[in-house]
């Protein structure tokens, strides 16, 4: 009966830990800081000089990416035609606009060759 007690308590102890870790808390990127802060065609250079090292500086980190809105689709916008950003709230500004969003860079895409960046935020300053 010992046992059976025992072996149940490992398993629910195990069952907790699984699921904090699986079911984590995503980053606030309002309240954390900009890693780097760059424009459209500096953070384009990063993904096209082929050293790996340098694509983590900025991969699943929060940034800063400075540059002119060229398309606004509700929650989304096109920095420079080259960044594609997934806003947290649709923005009032107009096309032509040059901004600063802060938010998670998640990579290159080569099939449609731009950067996708989500959890946008506009910075004010």
């Amino acid at each position: 009966m010992r046992k059976i007690g025992l072996a149940l308590l490992v398993i629910v102890v195990v069952a907790i830990c699984s699921y904090l870790y699986l079911y984590q808390d995503h980053r606030d990127v309002v309240a954390t800081d900009a890693s780097v802060s760059l424009n459209s065609q500096e953070l384009l250079s990063v993904f096209n000089d082929s050293d790996i090292e340098n694509d983590q500086t900025v991969l699943d980190q929060v940034i800063e990416i400075k540059g002119e809105i060229t398309s606004i689709n509700g929650h989304t916008l096109i920095l420079d035609q080259l960044v594609f950003i997934e806003m947290v709230n649709a923005i009032d500004v107009n096309e032509g606009s040059t901004v600063t969003i802060k938010g998670r860079c998640l990579g290159y895409d080569d099939l449609l060759g731009e950067i996708k960046i989500d959890q946008g935020i506009l910075i004010v300053k």
